[in-house]
């Protein structure tokens, strides 16, 4: 129960983010680093992510297709799922929109927030972002501001977390099994802690949108996990 109990533990890790609060006036260093944090568990980051951690795990080219290629489905299904089943059904604003339709912003979106949503899609909102910072000066980072107007879907949970810790199950569950290089699972898990961490300090997420995102990745590779077992007939155990 190895890999579990530290699955588990990486949730209790998240608690803390319950005592941040979203910048949304960062910039520098600082800034770059949560970006490329956040580009490494999205859709065009995660698989390079996967891919590097598959090798530096011990991993060989000839098994690439036998682990990521489950991995990866299961969490394209699961993220299909999160994006346009659950995320829609619970209707969340994003900390980020509620904060350019206050007073503190100017407001930058002088429709508010729940007009905000009321367009049909992310590429709508996305092009009404784009001509509201157009119509506005307030200071935003240009690269905080283009980061908001790509992430204008709804918050709870955050595919992001969803992600990364579903990558993280699922590769950590794999060396516990082979026996690989476990004494580099630390690095993997300090990565799915800090991704979930930079949504929440870029402002997209709340603390309670990476907690369950993150719980919702480990508990959908459990199950892939057991059915792969069952089907198997391996009679494995979860390590």
């Amino acid at each position: 129960m190895t890999g579990w109990l530290a699955m588990a533990a990486l949730l209790l890790l998240l608690v803390p983010a319950f005592f941040l609060s979203p910048s949304f006036s960062a910039e520098g260093w600082l800034l770059r680093l949560w970006w490329l944090l956040s580009l490494s568990a999205s859709k065009y980051g995660l698989v390079w992510t996967a891919l590097g951690f598959f090798l530096l795990l011990g991993g060989s080219v000839k098994r690439l297709p036998a682990v990521l290629l489950p991995m990866l489905v299961v969490i394209g299904l699961g993220a299909w799922i999160n994006e346009h089943l659950v995320k829609p059904a619970v209707a969340q604003p994003r900390p980020n929109i509620l904060f350019l339709a206050s007073a503190e912003a100017g407001p930058v979106l002088t429709e508010g927030a729940e007009a905000f949503y009321a367009m049909p899609d992310k590429a709508s909102r996305s092009r009404r972002l784009e001509r509201a910072w157009a119509e506005t000066s307030f200071p935003v980072p240009v690269l905080l501001r283009d980061h908001w107007t790509e992430e204008t879907g709804f918050s709870f949970p955050s595919g992001h977390a969803f992600a990364a810790a579903a990558l993280t199950a699922w590769l950590s569950l794999w060396v516990l099994c082979e026996r690989r290089r476990h004494g580099l699972l630390p690095l993997l898990w300090g990565w799915m802690l800090a991704v979930c961490y930079s949504r929440v300090l870029l402002g997209v997420h709340r603390p309670v949108d990476i907690l369950v995102g993150a719980a919702e990745g480990m508990l959908l590779v459990l199950l892939a996990y057991l059915v792969l077992v069952r089907r198997s007939g391996s009679g494995k155990t979860i390590p």
